[in-house]
């Protein structure tokens, strides 16, 4: 059996085996190389490569983005989440409320689509724009429907742009913006109803 263990080899632990050596003699115990079969142990241990696809890559939103939304959105629970969420998406900009009766009547089915981009692994994700009337009606209408969606926070002034940006003039409605923030429809509401199938025209058309 081969027990050769090259320079090279040797060069990534020399230190320890020459601090190792060090304490042995100082404590006054026999001066002893290390085994060829430990050696060869801890050298792949040392010369092991490293395991990059284990480590998740951070995307971050694009300035467009972040310009339009900020640096911070919440979820149905309040919970602060990063605009970089929105990385690399196509995004829907949902301007809805509880208190208007064709946002309640569309909101399940944009529920259902959400789920159904999410299962077949579509890179989708919706900003709920609220204009209910305080903080407590716009988190009961996310969480009695069940948005598993992002919100722009509750007041926050960047609503009055976007409603000027996309000229909203009635709710609900739906925006379709690429992953850059170009925009790729303003009648999302009406696509969504057609069916999964909108979602590839979306990506074919985005900028």
């Amino acid at each position: 059996m081969n027990t050769t263990v090259s320079t090279r080899q040797m060069a990534p632990f020399a230190a320890f085996l020459g601090l190792s050596m060090f304490l042995s003699v100082a404590e006054g115990e026999p001066k002893a190389p290390c085994c060829p079969t430990c050696v060869k142990k801890v050298v792949s241990e040392v010369e092991a490569p490293k395991d990059t696809k284990s480590e998740a890559v951070k995307k971050t939103a694009p300035k467009a983005v972040t310009d339009l939304f900020g640096s911070e959105l919440k979820d149905a629970k309040g919970k602060i989440v990063s605009v970089d969420a929105l990385a690399d998406k196509v995004i829907g900009v949902y301007f809805s409320a509880h208190w208007c009766p064709p946002c309640r009547a569309f909101t399940p089915k944009l529920v259902a689509f959400h789920k159904e981009m999410t299962k077949a692994g579509k890179p989708f994700e919706i900003v709920f724009v609220s204009s209910d009337r305080s903080s407590k009606d716009m988190y009961g209408y996310m969480t009695g429907m069940k948005m598993p969606w992002l919100a722009l926070p509750y007041g926050d002034k960047r609503k009055g742009a976007l409603s000027g940006k996309f000229k909203v003039r009635g709710i609900p409605k739906l925006v379709i913006l690429s992953p850059t923030g170009a925009l790729i429809s303003e009648n999302g509401r009406g696509e969504v109803m057609r069916g999964a199938a909108v979602f590839d025209e979306w990506q074919a058309a985005k900028k």
